[in-house]
């Protein structure tokens, strides 16, 4: 008699105790996509590229709940990789967006400057940047590098029903310059739950020197003539640029717009479509020097190709010069 009374009040406790709902699980620990801006990081002769990183994740917890290691070279064998493409998390940053706009008009319109004010606080960890010259192998980015972003007023955190993913924004400190190795990056996020258990997943980026075609020039007589440099940032920092020899370029042709041309065009091109009528090679010191057939009245220019440790560029369109 006394089990079946208290089998029967430990029923009826469970059924009226509103603390303790049946399904009070939390998100199932994951991390959806990791991205940064700019994507294409391109390191000059002055200056540093800042990266801001976007990790969308769920069930993390704490402030250090998820932390972001960025350094040279390839993931570890058999990580997990994502990008920005497989992010389901984009979803719900639609009704973010909306409600952001109403959160300003709800303050006087009197003080539209005071939101400016918040936006100042984030940079002042720009200038601490400056002092770090010789990087070390990799830096671990923590929540106090990151700014949470997190529903905005309004927008309540029930709204994303099943969801439950959040972005994790994170603005690096140190900057990448010319003195950091190019090419291939990693960078590793790793998220922890309130149990103390964690996930790890890992994306790449191409961090590339610059180059620059420069002393451009196109002559005509029987045909067509296109000559120039390509320099690269000197990767040894002895000088600002240094000619990049036994490289492979394309001359590309655009025909002159005129009027009355625009039907009875070749199969596949249009008016005013940039297409390859001849290629180039750099010399040891970087000189290029080609003739190619007259393709008609336009402008020519010269294109190189992005590696994976150099950027790639353009020359300005110019105009043949007839001798």
């Amino acid at each position: 008699m006394t089990r079946r009374m208290l089998a029967t009040l430990t029923a009826v406790m469970t059924l009226a105790w509103p603390g303790v709902p049946a399904e009070a699980t939390e998100p199932e620990l994951a991390i959806s996509s990791i991205s940064l801006r700019p994507d294409e990081p391109v390191v000059r002769a002055t200056g540093s590229v800042r990266l801001v990183i976007d990790v969308v994740a769920r069930g993390a917890h704490g402030v250090r709940g998820v932390t972001v290691l960025v350094e040279p070279g390839r993931p570890p064998a058999g990580a997990k990789t994502v990008t920005a493409a497989e992010a389901p998390a984009l979803p719900p940053a639609k009704p973010v967006v909306p409600p952001a706009k109403p959160a300003v008009p709800v303050v006087p319109p009197a003080k539209p400057a005071v939101p400016v004010v918040p936006a100042v606080k984030p940079a002042k960890p720009v200038v601490p940047a400056v002092p770090p010259v010789k990087p070390a192998a990799g830096y671990a980015f923590t929540a106090s590098d990151a700014t949470v972003v997190r529903p905005p007023v309004g927008f309540h955190r029930f709204r994303l029903a099943g969801d439950g993913w959040e972005t994790w924004r994170f603005n690096p400190r140190v900057g990448l310059s010319r003195w950091y190795p190019s090419g291939v990056w990693t960078v590793g996020a790793t998220a922890v739950d309130r149990a103390g258990n964690e996930v790890k997943a890992y994306t790449t980026f191409n961090l590339r020197r610059e180059t620059a075609l420069e002393g451009f020039a196109v002559s005509e007589k029987k045909r067509v003539r296109v000559s120039g440099t390509l320099t690269r940032l000197d990767p040894y920092g002895l000088v600002a640029h240094r000619p990049f020899g036994r490289q492979p370029l394309l001359i590309r042709f655009r025909e002159e717009e005129s009027e009355g041309e625009s039907e009875g065009e070749s199969e596949g091109e249009s008016e005013g479509e940039w297409r390859t009528v001849g290629k180039a090679k750099t010399r040891p010191d970087g000189w290029f020097d080609r003739k190619v057939p007259k393709a008609g009245d336009g402008v020519y220019r010269v294109e190189f190709a992005s590696t994976t440790h150099y950027a790639g560029d353009v020359s300005p369109g110019r105009r043949p010069r007839r001798n």
